[in-house]
C-alpha cells in the first residue's frame, strides 16, 4: 500500500505593494489681470493711500492675506515732505485757535524743518549715525566739562543765543508754506502710482509704467535683499527701504529704492519669494490650475 503525503507549499513571497502617491493639492489662480485698466489700478493705489500707505491693512491683528502676490510701491524723495506739511498744517490751526502755542509750535517746527533737509540732503546710514551721535555727545561731555571746571562758556552761549532769539510760528507762513509743498508731495504720489508699483507673484516681478506699458522680470536664477541705507528716510517712510534683486555671479540685476513700509511688508514678500508655481492645462471649464505636489512617504523595505 503505498502512502501519499500531502506537502503544503509556502505562498511565495509577495513585495508590499508601494504607497499611492498623494494627491496633489490644487487652487485655484486668480482671473489674469495682466490687462487691468488704469482705472482699477488707481482704485487699489488710494485704497493704499487711504489705510495710511498699506500700513493699516499690513497691521490688522488676525489678518490673513493671499499669497499669490504682494503689491509694493516705491516713492520718489519729495515724499518726504509729508511730516513738514502735516505739522504746518496741525502747527497753524492751533496757533490760530490757541495763540500761546505758537512758542512750542514754533520750535517743533524749526525741528521738523531740519530733519526734512537732512534727510533730503545726506544719507544717514546706520553706522554713520552712530558715529555722528558719539561725536555731538562727544563735544556737549567737553564743554560742560570746560564749563563746570574752568568756568570758559561755550555750548552753553549758543543754546542761550538760539532761546533769546524766541522763534514763533506765524500760522499764515505755516498754512501758506504747507500748501505750496503740497502740489510736490501730490506729485510725489502721482509718481508712485505711474512708476512705482511693483508686483511680486510666485514666478516674476512686473512693473507698470503709466502710458508705457509693463516690464515683467523672472524671478528664475534672482536672489533679494534689502537696504536700509538711510535711518531717516526709513522713518518718513514708514520703515522703507531698498530692494534688490541680485543674480548668481553677485550683480545688482534690478534695484527698488524707497520701498514704503518694506520692513513690514518683507515676511509677505519672503513667502512669496519663497514659491514657484506650476501652471498646467485641464479641462475648459478650469483651464489653469496651480499644483502644489506633495512628495510620497518613502516606502520601507524592511517590511
Amino acid at each position: 500500500m503505498t502512502q501519499t503525503t500531502n506537502l503544503i507549499q509556502p505562498a511565495p513571497a509577495v513585495a508590499p505593494a508601494p504607497m499611492a502617491p498623494a494627491r496633489p493639492e490644487t487652487r485655484q489662480l486668480p482671473p489674469q489681470r495682466g490687462a487691468l485698466h488704469p482705472i482699477r489700478k488707481a482704485g487699489g493705489f488710494l485704497a493704499w493711500i487711504f489705510t495710511g500707505f498699506g500700513m493699516l491693512h499690513l497691521l490688522r491683528p488676525g489678518r490673513r492675506f493671499k499669497l499669490e502676490e504682494v503689491v509694493v510701491y516705491s516713492v520718489h524723495r519729495s515724499f518726504f515732505l509729508w511730516a513738514l506739511i502735516l505739522v504746518g498744517f496741525v502747527g497753524a490751526a492751533m496757533v490760530k485757535h490757541y495763540p500761546s502755542t505758537a512758542g512750542a509750535f514754533g520750535w517743533l517746527y524749526i525741528a521738523v524743518l531740519v530733519f526734512t533737509f537732512v534727510t533730503i540732503l545726506f544719507d544717514l546710514g546706520t553706522l554713520k549715525f552712530l558715529l555722528w551721535t558719539g561725536i555731538f555727545a562727544f563735544v556737549f561731555v567737553i564743554s560742560k566739562y570746560i564749563e563746570d571746571l574752568k568756568h570758559v562758556p561755550m555750548l552753553s552761549v549758543v543754546f542761550l543765543h538760539l532761546r533769546s532769539l524766541h522763534p514763533r510760528l506765524d500760522h499764515g507762513f505755516a498754512a501758506v508754506t504747507s500748501w505750496l509743498l503740497l502740489g510736490p508731495w501730490i506729485g510725489a504720489l502721482f509718481h508712485s502710482f505711474s512708476r512705482g508699483r511693483k508686483t511680486f507673484s510666485c514666478n516674476g516681478i512686473e512693473e507698470w509704467f503709466l502710458g508705457d506699458g509693463r516690464e515683467i522680470t523672472d524671478r528664475s536664477g534672482l536672489k533679494f535683499r534689502t537696504r536700509y541705507r538711510d535711518l531717516l528716510e526709513s522713518f518718513l517712510t514708514l520703515g522703507g527701504g531698498d530692494l534688490e534683486a541680485v543674480d548668481s555671479n553677485h550683480v545688482v540685476v534690478k534695484r527698488w529704492e524707497n520701498v514704503v513700509g518694506l520692513i513690514f511688508v518683507w515676511r509677505r514678500l519672503d513667502e512669496i519669494l519663497h514659491q514657484r508655481s506650476a501652471v498646467v492645462d485641464n479641462e475648459a471649464a478650469d483651464p489653469v490650475e496651480v499644483e502644489a505636489v506633495k512628495r510620497p512617504a518613502p516606502v520601507d523595505a524592511s517590511v
